[in-house]
């Protein structure tokens, strides 16, 4: 008899390490988040990223992916880790002008595991000073004077620029001032020029600032004065329709999912989003010094990449810029690019950000908008883990004892080793002990 329970307990332990090696434990993994971007320049950017968790383990390895897509193709040297913490990498010899992707990727030897994918887009410039000049007004009749230089500059450092204006181009400064100005900035000369006789002139600026120096210049169209109606004889003179007329149509594109243009476009968190403006002139007469403004929306940040009729343009369409005259019969097309902010920026739920752009001269004031939606779900997005075998935790738990309560019923109705046997003979023993008691009961009663 002991040696047949010996045999049953040496069966079921086989069994439990069947089941223990063919559903092993669940691998703990290691904890990854994807960090934002800094210092990004036209060919660089330093990425970060943290190790949250070693995942039971005593080091883990760690690295970035890159790349044009979430397909990545790149990536960073490892480096190793013994404790949970931030690190980051330098990417440099990238493309400019260009929306990169990215995410962290640990792996403690239980698996790999991926943060989330986050973009930034390398600068469309190297160049560190420019400057625009605007002439107020740009064009009146003869005499032409007081005519004040506003000029505009964009940068990269803040610090004291040097001014020089030249009315005429002829070589001459009119005025010089130095002013401290942030990396974007201007400065309106006041009241400098004076143009006495008919013609076109040319005015110029200088800029100097650390190191650096920049030119810009405007032009001033000057006139004869206006003609006279003559007296006599009088002749009902029929007025001149000098008149003209604005349209404006905007756009949107999300150029990070490839939508097609609309009044309307769907965008995720971080997305690049292109607007797209044109503005038609009609009417009898060309439509004078049109300016075009842009303020973004909470929750979009302007990105640059100004285009003009397919040309770049260094300045920020979100301070208002000049277009110039549009002629009546043509038209001007205005590009420009803007991000969707961060998760953490919006609301849970649907988010309408509406873009309104607005086109003025001194005679008309129009807009239009373009509107992103973005949703916010309030689900978060499932972990990455290994498979172990284990569909999951619930499963693993009631596999166990269901098949251990198998596995005894089995060898209790099992002739293998005897138990049906063993079974028979102590029921029999237990039926006589119950009849003797009944028996020994019933003559107790009768003496």
């Amino acid at each position: 008899m002991n040696t047949k329970i010996l045999s049953v307990a040496a069966l079921v332990l086989s069994v439990l390490g069947l089941v223990f090696f063919a559903f092993p434990v669940k691998a703990d993994l290691v904890s990854m988040y994807t960090h934002p971007s800094a210092d990004i320049t036209s060919n660089s950017a330093i990425v970060s990223g943290e190790l949250s968790n070693l995942g039971g383990k005593t080091s883990a390895t760690i690295w970035f992916e890159y790349g044009l897509a979430t397909s990545y193709g790149s990536k960073t040297n490892s480096q190793t880790m013994n404790n949970a913490g931030t690190f980051q990498a330098t990417l440099s010899g990238l493309n400019s002008c260009t929306l990169y992707h990215y995410r962290a990727v640990g792996d403690n030897g239980n698996g790999i595991v991926y943060g989330m994918d986050r973009t930034f887009s390398t600068l469309c410039s190297t160049d560190e000073l420019r400057v625009s000049l605007e002439a107020v007004p740009y064009s009146g009749p003869a005499p032409l004077n007081n005519v004040d230089l506003k000029a505009d500059i964009t940068g990269k450092q803040a610090g004291d620029v040097h001014y020089l204006f030249d009315c005429k181009n002829d070589g001459s400064w009119d005025r010089e001032v130095t002013i401290y100005g942030g990396p974007n900035s201007s400065y309106t000369a006041d009241s400098l020029c004076n143009y006495a006789t008919v013609g076109t002139y040319t005015a110029k600026v200088r800029v100097e600032r650390l190191g650096l120096s920049a030119e810009g210049t405007a032009t001033i169209t000057v006139g004869g004065n206006q003609p006279v109606t003559p007296v006599t004889p009088v002749v009902p003179v029929t007025p001149t329709n000098n008149q003209y007329t604005l349209n404006v149509q905007k756009t949107a594109q999300n150029i990070t999912n490839g939508t097609a243009f609309g009044d309307s476009v769907s965008a995720n968190f971080d997305d690049v989003v292109i607007y797209k403006v044109i503005i038609t002139s009609s009417g009898q007469v060309t439509a004078p010094a049109v300016y075009i403004k842009d303020a973004m929306p909470s929750g979009m940040a302007y990105f640059g990449s100004l285009t003009i009729d397919g040309v770049a343009d260094n300045r920020s369409i979100t301070d208002g810029i000049l277009l110039g005259d549009i002629p009546t019969g043509t038209s001007k097309t205005i590009t420009y690019k803007a991000r969707v902010n961060a998760k953490d920026s919006f609301n849970y739920g649907t988010n309408n950000l509406i873009n309104a752009v607005l086109v003025y001269n001194t005679g008309v004031s129009i807009s239009d908008t373009a509107t992103v939606v973005v949703v916010k779900s309030s689900v978060a997005g499932a972990a990455t883990e290994v498979n172990t075998g284990l569909v999951s935790d619930l499963f693993g738990s009631l596999l166990l004892p269901l098949g251990l309560a198998a596995l005894l019923l089995f060898i209790f109705k099992s002739q293998l080793f005897g138990f049906d046997k063993w079974a028979t003979i102590r029921k029999e023993e237990t039926n006589g002990f119950r009849a003797q008691k009944r028996l020994n009961s019933l003559i107790k009663k009768r003496k």
